[in-house]
């Protein structure tokens, strides 16, 4: 993985550069998502065909960040079971903090109408052991299914990315990898290995964009991942996860280059 992010990095240096003010232009906190997953190996020959269209994201020479997500979730883990049945308003309630800048978020990231996503977010001075009243508000304003228990941390993620801005669209794009997990009940770890999820966010859905045309020539497909939902079924043998053997197949046969070898559970 190291050698991964070196090749990466030596790309984009030959990118041109955006800076987090600049960048905040189009920050999409409501937006439409699509995501593709892909084999790592895939990435150096994807960034290199899209320089010309888009910017990266540069903080203090810096191309490629390191985050450090905590998920929030009830003791039986209702907001994976809201993903795993298929509801169409669903949330994650997270803090993420980025590495580089010693920035950390508390955020809510609602799931609806089926295609939108709109982001909640709040600087905080470090992860929060448990939530306060402050969050819980946050939380109950964008969550109304249901009165919730108090919330636990469940799991714990790590994962580069960087973040490429399309120079004549309001579009972003964000490309993940080195994604590893670690469950705060049972301490097991799991790495979705050889994996790279490429996010695209846009105001309102656009075929035409460059990042979206190029995975279509590639033969890339999007397709529903979640690094939480991922992360616990890695992680813990017994929840549910009929409706996600479809994603876990997909992962499977792109690690092993198109071979199904065994099962992934």
């Amino acid at each position: 993985m190291a050698n991964d992010k070196l090749l990466i990095e030596g790309i984009l240096k030959e990118a041109t550069p955006i800076s987090l003010k600049e960048m905040d232009a189009v920050s999409l906190q409501n937006r439409i998502d699509r995501k593709y997953i892909l084999h790592h190996s895939q990435l150096a020959g994807i960034l290199l065909q899209l320089l010309s269209d888009y910017y990266v994201l540069d903080i203090n020479g810096n191309r490629i960040f390191s985050y450090k997500t905590v998920y929030y979730d009830t003791p039986d883990f209702q907001f994976y079971k809201d993903h795993h049945n298929g509801l169409t308003n669903r949330v994650k309630v997270r803090c993420r903090q980025y590495i580089e800048t010693n920035n950390t978020f508390f955020e809510i990231k609602r799931k609806y109408q089926g295609t939108r996503t709109d982001k909640f977010r709040s600087p905080i001075e470090d992860f929060l052991p448990v939530l306060g009243e402050k969050e819980y508000e946050a939380i109950k304003v964008r969550y109304k299914r249901q009165d919730l228990p108090k919330l636990i941390i469940t799991l714990t993620n790590n994962f580069f990315r960087l973040t490429l801005v399309n120079k004549k669209q309001i579009e972003r794009a964000t490309i993940d990898f080195g994604i590893s997990f670690l469950s705060n009940d049972n301490q097991e770890e799991a790495k979705l290995s050889d994996i790279a999820i490429i996010e695209v966010k846009q105001g309102k859905m656009n075929d035409r964009s460059p990042i979206v045309q190029l995975l279509k020539k590639e033969k890339i497909t999007s397709g529903s991942i979640s690094k939480y939902s991922y992360g616990l079924m890695a992680t813990h043998d017994k929840v549910k996860y009929n409706s996600f053997k479809p994603l876990l197949q997909k992962v499977f046969k792109i690690q092993n280059n198109g071979i199904i070898r065994q099962s992934p559970r």
